[in-house]
């Protein structure tokens, strides 16, 4: 039986492509690719709580495995912003796709596609089979189609969490559109892919949200307020109904204590060390 282990990943600025074909239609953008990871091996049910995995579902009975029972074990929520369907389109599209001899090149792609045609995403399974730290979405589409570029984000420094709602992200794209939001991003992640420089991605991602109004939106003026005085503060982005707060290692406990006033649950996060992974169990 194999095991597939992958992290999930949390977008800041995007820009969709919808192209002539599902392998080139994606997004250019920019992220953090994140730990704890899903977990996926080959019993149990295709389900995560009460919400049915619409990509892994699609994953599977493209690769012929219809009636297969699928165990999926992920630490964080659907539907709030982690990419908890990417990575679970990717864990099971490893999971099986390795019984059936396939290349992992070819697994990523069908990942890809299942969450193109679901619209539950469009650039997490390229951002995801980067694998590490700040993913850069350079050029739109699957994995061997566009291209991402990864880099180490600096240590000391703790990634935290707020998950203020859950929201489709079909209703989240296009809100984001009709907002110009995606023409707005555009030369923002140029920018930060030309720097390829986290310091940047920071500085350039806290001033798009607060001009664009994204944290304000997501937890109001007050909130938006307390969220710029956190101690240790380092940059901070709405996603969804996500709240990514960056601070500083030495200030992590008082921006925790900061922070629980706002009375959301908090998750940390820690960057990822690696990509996708299978494991022969």
């Amino acid at each position: 039986m194999y095991c597939s282990i992958v992290p999930h990943h949390v977008t800041a600025l995007f820009k969709p492509y919808f192209n002539p074909t599902i392998e080139s239609t994606g997004s250019i953008g920019v992220g953090l690719v994140v730990e704890p990871r899903v977990t996926v091996c080959s019993d149990g049910d295709i389900l995560i709580g009460e919400y049915h995995v619409g990509s892994a579902r699609r994953v599977a009975e493209t690769l012929g495995f219809r009636d297969k029972r699928i165990k999926i074990v992920t630490p964080l929520p659907v539907g709030v912003g982690y990419a908890v369907s990417a990575a679970t389109a990717i864990a099971v599209s490893l999971a099986l796709g390795s019984l059936r001899g396939y290349t992992v090149s070819r697994l990523l792609r069908l990942a890809h596609e299942s969450e193109v045609l679901e619209r539950t995403g469009l650039g997490d399974v390229l951002a995801i089979s980067c694998g590490v730290g700040l993913a850069i979405r350079v050029n739109p589409g699957a994995p061997g189609v566009g291209l991402a570029e990864c880099t180490q984000i600096p240590s000391k420094l703790f990634i935290l969490s707020l998950i203020v709602k859950r929201e489709y992200t079909g209703e989240f794209v296009k809100n984001y559109m009709a907002r110009g939001l995606h023409e707005k991003a555009e030369p923002v992640i140029l920018k930060i892919t030309e720097s390829l420089n986290f310091h940047t991605f920071a500085e350039e991602v806290l001033r798009f949200n607060i001009e664009n109004r994204l944290i304000r939106d997501l937890i109001g003026e007050s909130g938006e307020s307390h969220i710029l005085k956190t101690p240790g503060l380092v940059t901070a982005y709405g996603k969804k109904g996500l709240l990514i707060v960056i601070v500083e290692s030495d200030r992590v406990e008082d921006a925790l204590i900061h922070l629980s006033k706002l009375n959301h649950n908090i998750l940390y996060l820690k960057p990822s060390s690696g990509g996708p992974q299978v494991e022969v169990v």
